[in-house]
């Protein structure tokens, strides 16, 4: 039997024809592909001091097996295991998640945390530094939630480096001292990405109460880790009525079939109210949210984007890290990805100023509020200000793009606003 709040990760959707894959799927217990999580190409913004709107997504990157390249990949990355993708030099990337299960997912660049620039080991002065922040009323939130039943955290685009504005994730060299990584560690030791997911603890068991449109309330016991739907199927054999007919609100809000009860912050003695869903209808779904010596990339920092961390609508002492799992993501040069798979590379995406001139495009938010969430990076320059600094070039020119509004969900918001 399986322990239902075991996590497992593996790499899913493998495209056609080609030996990669296209997502990370993580699996609870019995419960299948409960979490996606996917890396997107996008475009660089501009690194000129303006915060810009979410960039879009320009595909998935691909995902390879570390083992499946064994022979071909450089030895220390072959030692570091888990998977690859080619990465361009001063290529950006956001990573998206989509969940069916409430989960907490830290993401490290390198071993530092990308929402609160703590190193994973910690040591004294991250003690001090959170104790200092304690002491100040600030949040120490250092993981991103993704929860069906709430507003998930559907994207991550850059490290947290104020409280609604992020730097954007770049691709560049292992040991340039360009990365997060060495900017804050003094050196390039990790690399890649490592996403560690914990879920939420089993709930007990609770006296639910349901106010029917007819009659007179009825209670039904039932475990709090068990689905929206499990509960309807009870209602449905107490009522006579078919399930699908069925809906249920808790707070004026309607609640997903394949949601978990204790997603909602449901609890014993929680009053939930029945709806009859419109013949010929039915539920009104709401979206649930040699050369080999250069192969090894990391991630840096560059231009700033709107994007708040949502603050965590549990308990910190409701997450099971007994049931944390990690993975490693590894960022291989697409210059040496021939040489090391015998595939052409992914081609370079647009570039922002061919974007802007083809009048598509960013994306932003409604109704965002600050959460208080944001890291300790105020020693981390971007890779735009370190090769100024370098003699590389200076400040881009500002841009001017398209706003399209998206709802809380991701969903494009019904009075779409364009400027």
């Amino acid at each position: 039997m399986v322990e239902q709040n075991k996590l497992s990760i593996n790499l899913g959707n493998p495209p056609p024809d080609l030996n990669a894959h296209e997502c990370l799927y993580v699996h609870q217990g019995d419960e299948q592909e409960a979490l996606t999580i996917c890396f997107k190409r996008t475009v660089r913004i501009p690194e000129d001091g303006t915060t810009y709107n979410l960039p879009p997504g320009l595909g998935n990157f691909p995902l390879y097996n570390v083992a499946h390249y064994k022979e071909t990949l450089p030895e220390s990355m072959m030692l570091k295991g888990g998977c690859f993708m080619p990465v361009h030099d001063r290529e950006a990337l956001w990573i998206g998640f989509e969940s069916t299960r409430p989960f907490a997912i830290k993401i490290l660049l390198g071993g530092v945390n990308a929402i609160s620039g703590e190193p994973l080991i910690e040591a004294f002065a991250t003690a001090l530094g959170r104790a200092r922040l304690i002491n100040e009323g600030k949040s120490i939130q250092d993981y991103a939630v993704v929860d069906p039943a709430n507003y998930s955290q559907l994207w991550l685009d850059g490290i947290a480096e104020q409280n609604g504005r992020v730097m954007q994730f770049l691709g560049v060299r292992a040991g340039s001292g360009y990365s997060v990584e060495a900017q804050i560690a003094n050196a390039d030791a990790v690399g890649g990405i490592q996403i560690m997911v914990t879920p939420l603890k089993q709930a007990s068991t609770g006296i639910i109460q349901l106010i029917r449109p007819f009659g007179s309330p009825v209670f039904f016991k039932i475990k709090l880790c068990s689905t929206v739907f499990k509960l309807l199927k009870a209602i449905a054999k107490n009522t006579g009525i078919p399930v699908e007919q069925l809906g249920l609100l808790y707070n004026n809000r309607r609640m997903e079939n394949d949601c978990l009860l204790y997603s909602y912050v449901i609890s014993d003695g929680s009053i939930v109210s029945m709806v009859l869903n419109l013949q010929g209808g039915g539920p009104v779904n709401i979206p649930v949210y040699n050369p080999l010596d250069y192969s090894e990339m990391s991630v840096g920092a560059d231009g700033f984007i709107k994007q708040f961390i949502l603050r965590d609508p549990h308990a910190s002492t409701a997450w099971d890290s007994d049931n944390t799992v990690m993975f490693n993501i590894q960022l291989l040069s697409a210059d040496v990805f021939q040489h090391v798979t015998g595939m052409e590379p992914t081609p370079s995406p647009v570039t922002v100023e061919v974007y802007a001139a083809s009048s598509l495009p960013f994306f932003e938010i409604q109704d965002e509020e600050k959460s208080g969430v944001e890291g300790l990076f105020s020693d981390v320059k971007s890779v735009g200000q370190l090769d100024w600094e370098n003699g590389f070039g200076g400040l881009e020119r500002e841009l001017a793009f398209p706003a399209v509004e998206l709802d809380k969900t991701g969903f494009m918001a019904e009075d779409m606003t364009v400027g």
